[in-house]
């Protein structure tokens, strides 16, 4: 596979799907975050779906949990739906305040066993 079966746009990312390694949807990607310095993806903000709803409320995940799965077209990530549920989840408002901290909250999450 050539650099450029692998290039995606941003804009074409919006709206797929996540689901976990069981193929269980968790939700759709609605928000990315790259890194300005790195010039790499960072975090992918993920609108949960169904009863995961969170009332207008993102949860980020981290990109290197992500794996791209070509037959169904979605991003799978390395976590269960029980454990997804439990990543911590913000409005917009938070998402977009350089004060804020959530890239670090999410990171001590995931850090802690």
């Amino acid at each position: 596979m050539s650099l450029d079966d692998r290039l995606v746009k941003s804009a074409a990312l919006i709206g797929v799907k996540v689901k976990d390694a069981g193929g269980h949807k968790l939700g759709v990607v609605r928000e990315l975050f790259i890194d300005r310095d790195a010039g790499i993806a960072r975090y992918v903000a993920v609108e949960p779906a169904g009863l995961f709803a969170a009332g207008g409320k993102f949860r980020p995940l981290p990109w290197r949990l992500l794996t791209w799965d070509d037959k169904d077209e979605a991003y799978v990530a390395d976590l269960t739906r029980d454990r997804f549920k439990e990543v911590p989840a913000y409005d917009r408002d938070q998402l977009n305040s350089a004060t804020y901290g959530w890239a670090a909250q999410v990171e001590r999450f995931f850090e802690a066993p």
